[in-house]
């Protein structure tokens, strides 16, 4: 009875947000997809990649009235906002920070702005079934977001550069990232700070049969 109240909570959370951030016909769209994910489950999903070694970015300015930060595990009041934030990072934030993630967070008076969470070494990618570990110079970008009233102010690309610098600081050459097909402004912000898109991975599991096709991608402007 728990796990069930639990799940539904979470699917109203997403529900609400969805509804928030993009309108009642994708919300219901993902919202369907998720009480069906137990038969079925379908995702496209684009990997991008950036050389911080070889390929120059902006540098970082500052957003008015706007705090950049590195938080750790114990920064309790920002991992709280993060993760009701992001509902699949909902009780791991911690964890992933005390194991060598680093995330960087934007408030606005105490208030969560955005945040950029990048993991080293082995990762999941949650909405393409798949698991990859990296070299020690490279780097993945679990999740960039930015809650909604400060879309479309420059705050993610801002997030971006200030990474990009603290992982050139740390020897990251290669920074990976992926947002799915259909996230139009996801894959927009990747190609204005300088990811490339590498391939489209496309996953389908219909009950227990899984299938995964790999499709390479051309890259289009930012």
């Amino acid at each position: 009875m728990g796990t069930l109240t639990s799940d539904r909570q979470l699917w109203r959370r997403k529900f609400e947000r969805n509804l928030q951030d993009y309108g009642l016909r994708t919300a219901l769209r993902k919202g369907f997809a998720y009480v069906f994910k137990v038969f079925y489950e379908h995702a496209a999903y684009r990997l991008y990649k950036i050389n911080l070694r070889n390929e120059l970015t902006e540098s970082p300015t500052e957003v008015e009235s706007v705090e950049f930060r590195f938080i750790d595990e114990h920064d309790e009041n920002a991992v709280a906002q993060i993760e009701d934030n992001s509902e699949w990072l909902s009780g791991t934030l911690k964890q992933r920070l005390a194991s060598g993630a680093i995330c960087l967070a934007a408030f606005e008076g105490g208030q969560l702005a955005g945040f950029n969470l990048v993991s080293f070494g082995n990762i999941f990618m949650p909405l393409a079934k798949l698991s990859r570990t990296f070299r020690k110079d490279e780097a993945w970008s679990e999740q960039i977001a930015t809650v909604k009233t400060f879309r479309k102010k420059g705050l993610a690309s801002q997030l971006r550069y200030r990474v990009f610098e603290e992982l050139r600081r740390r020897g990251i050459r290669k920074f990976y990232g992926g947002a799915l097909a259909d996230n139009i402004a996801s894959l927009k912000l990747a190609r204005r700070v300088g990811f490339h898109e590498l391939v489209e991975i496309r996953y389908t599991r219909v009950l227990r049969l899984q299938r995964w096709q790999y499709v390479r991608v051309q890259n289009e402007s930012a």
